[in-house]
């Protein structure tokens, strides 16, 4: 409800370093089809991105988040109401959605190469 709503964009200003601007909030379902899909390595746009899952991992298979570090493959637990939080420079993917309906509540700032308030 509307206070979880309020404690997730006060974990999302606290990982911004407690700015004071409005960010994107976006609702993503994703369905298997066909043989799945996966989202390849990529880095986001936005300076800063926090993803809530809205289901459990037990609801679908596949579609895991995986970063890239530089101490390997991270693939965070991610049970509903979870959040990961990372910044423009974390390569990121998703692996092979096979089966099922994943739900997702992310989080977006401003693109990484817009100007910061001074």
């Amino acid at each position: 409800g509307e206070a979880a709503a309020r404690r997730l964009d006060a974990l999302f200003r606290r990982f911004a370093g407690g700015e004071e601007k409005e960010c994107t909030v976006k609702i993503r379902r994703v369905e298997a089809v066909g043989g799945g899909r996966c989202i390849n390595f990529h880095t986001d746009v936005s300076r800063r991105t926090m993803q809530v899952p809205l289901n459990n991992e037990s609801d679908y298979d596949g579609g895991r988040l995986v970063f890239a570090t530089k101490d390997g493959l991270v693939w965070p637990t991610r049970n509903a109401g979870s959040a990961t939080l990372h910044d423009s420079s974390i390569a990121h993917g998703v692996s092979l959605h096979t089966r099922g309906v994943r739900y997702s509540l992310f989080f977006l700032d401003s693109p990484a190469d817009a100007p910061r308030a001074a």
